[in-house]
């Protein structure tokens, strides 16, 4: 059965934060009284290019594209982006759901997707609503005998986004997906039809930390840390509602790493420069390599020389964030490599790739077209043209190594006592270096350094 919505009572406005815009949906019942309200966070580049297709419907007209599809990681919001934009644009809703139209019976779901783009036509002007429908944007992903009716509804699809862009029909059909771009079919992503998908990013640190202050109520220091552990983690915002639930109930959270896609988000939290020996250390090394500059080369690619990951990366990952002020996106394996990459180019991020755990013919491909600048990590050089920085000179020189540790104790939520800190800073350069990996790798300094 077709179920379509009609929207009279709901409000939504979108608030410009620095690099998000919440989203802010108030719903009303008929006497006017606000009876629930949600907030969303999305990138200021996805809004904006959603406001791009869509906001000729403001103005009574058809949109630029008749079609629209958001990808991304799971519990992004992409769902919800499905909702809350025939809501902003005051349309009716159909929506189509894969139980509702695939069947058994021949000729049956190619007439009962026929149907729901009638209703559509017929409620104009309205949006079509396919959430999960990679079973049409992908069907050469289907298996058996459904596979030959997924053909066939994605030609009807095609031909009605056609139509709609050719007689300007006041219809958007919306797509969300699990997908990565290069398993969609190509012909939806040509202009006049989808154009290219909109990613839908796993969120920032500011957008966590503006959803749990202002849509949470969590006090702004707890803010921080659960903002920062959930950005480290790789959480999605659907993940950050539930971690923000928990800890409103009962004063705790816990962080469970986002089922793992290969890539990830990385922060070192900025309190770290309040200590003066931090902030001399990421100054010098500005000073010695510009890494801002760098960082704003979209060609950029360098090596740091020497270092195992586990210790190199908070530093690098610092440098970037907190010196040169830009995201970091973390690579360290080929799954969902095309997400990671449109991720890195929504976000103008810098890629840290760990090249020893991603296979030579995907780090040459990184190499040679991404459009942004990468830095590889890890102790051997990748196998690719690139500069050289030597930043275990600054893990060597004794006057360093306070800011070194401090570094990598914040970012990976380890405490030191003062005792072990001065060991760590007294050892050789060689114990200084096997004790960071270590304490890195188990969370704290293991007795087998300590001298008796």
């Amino acid at each position: 059965m077709t179920h379509v919505s009609v929207i009279d009572y709901v409000e939504v406005e979108a608030e410009k934060l620095q690099y998000n815009y919440m989203v802010t949906v108030k719903y009303y019942d008929r006497l006017g009284e606000a009876s629930r309200v949600e907030r969303y966070v999305y990138p200021i580049k996805v809004w904006d290019k959603v406001q791009h297709v869509v906001s000729p419907l403001l103005e009574d007209k058809a949109p630029r594209n008749p079609g629209v599809i958001f990808i991304g990681p799971p519990g992004t919001g992409k769902s919800s982006l499905l909702r809350i934009i025939p809501e902003y644009l005051g349309l009716s809703a159909v929506e189509v759901g894969v139980e509702a139209v695939l069947s058994k019976w021949v000729g049956e779901s190619e007439q009962k997707i026929d149907l729901f783009f009638s209703e559509a036509e017929m409620s104009e002007p309205s949006a079509l609503l396919l959430d999960e429908g990679d079973w049409v944007l992908s069907p050469a992903r289907e298996s058996g005998g459904l596979s030959e009716v997924s053909h066939n509804v994605l030609s009807i699809v095609k031909r009605k986004l056609s139509d709609y862009y050719v007689y300007r029909k006041k219809v958007l059909v919306m797509f969300s997906a699990n997908l990565s771009e290069s398993a969609i079919d190509s012909t939806l992503k040509r202009e006049g039809r989808c154009g290219k998908p909109i990613v839908i990013p796993l969120p920032d640190y500011e957008a966590i930390y503006s959803y749990l202050t202002e849509a949470a109520g969590v006090d702004d220091e707890v803010a921080e840390r659960m903002a920062l552990d959930a950005v480290n983690a790789g959480l999605s915002m659907a993940d950050v509602v539930n971690m923000a639930q928990t800890y409103v109930e009962t004063g705790r959270y816990v962080v469970e790493p986002m089922r793992y896609r290969g890539y990830r988000r990385y922060v070192v939290p900025s309190g770290v420069l309040t200590d003066s020996s931090v902030k001399e250390l990421l100054e010098s090394v500005e000073k010695a390599y510009d890494f801002t500059s760098i960082s704003n080369y979209r060609r950029a690619r360098v090596w740091v020389a020497g270092l195992k990951a586990t210790v190199s990366l908070p530093l690098v990952a610092a440098i970037i964030g907190l010196i040169a002020r830009k995201p970091v996106v973390v690579i360290d394996h080929e799954k969902y490599i095309d997400e990671a990459v449109d991720m890195v180019n929504l976000l103008g991020a810098v890629a840290i790739v760990n090249h020893n755990v991603i296979h030579p013919e995907h780090v040459k491909t990184l190499w040679m077209t991404g459009d942004f600048p990468i830095v590889f990590i890890s102790e051997t050089p990748p196998h690719v043209e690139h500069a050289q920085l030597n930043l275990h000179v600054f893990f060597e020189n004794i006057h360093y190594r306070p800011g070194v540790i401090r570094v990598i104790t914040e970012t990976y939520g380890i405490k030191l006592r003062d005792q072990e800190v001065k060991e760590l800073l007294k050892s050789t350069s060689t114990d200084f270096l096997s004790a960071l990996e270590r304490i890195a790798l188990t969370g704290r300094l293991i007795p087998a350094f300590r001298r008796v």
